[in-house]
């Protein structure tokens, strides 16, 4: 599965896009909004993790426009200082949930799991 993941930390990107790739995942990082959604108009990603607090568009913008372009498309923030109310407007844009840095690794790919299951079930249940 393609994962887009927009976080501006270079030094978090990275570590968060090698552990990714290490479960399988094939993962584009960007660095802020903007691209975020050019990526996401040029590719069809399985998901999309958006850090919050980016330069040139935040990240529940451009969730937004991505969820115009994709309805379906699952995903989920995250951010080092996001509010309450951030948060729950990253929800009410479409993201699954909203992680606040720091967070366990763990955690993040047990969700991507999850939901993955989740669309193969739905699938098999179509086809069968």
């Amino acid at each position: 599965m393609n994962i887009l993941l927009a976080e501006d930390d270079k030094a978090f990107g990275t570590i968060l896009k090698r552990e990714l790739e290490d479960d399988g995942y094939t993962v584009d990082l960007v660095q802020d909004g903007v691209d975020a959604v050019l990526k996401a108009i040029e590719n069809n990603y399985g998901f999309v993790i958006l850090d919050i607090k980016m330069p040139r568009l935040d990240g529940i913008h451009a969730l937004k426009i991505i969820k115009k372009l994709q309805p379906s498309i699952p995903a989920i923030t995250i951010s080092g200082n996001a509010g309450n109310g951030e948060m729950a407007d990253s929800v009410r844009a479409g993201a699954l949930r909203c992680f606040t840095k720091p967070f366990v690794i763990e955690q993040l790919k047990g969700d991507i799991r999850q939901h993955v299951s989740r669309r193969i079930a739905v699938v098999n249940e179509h086809v069968g």
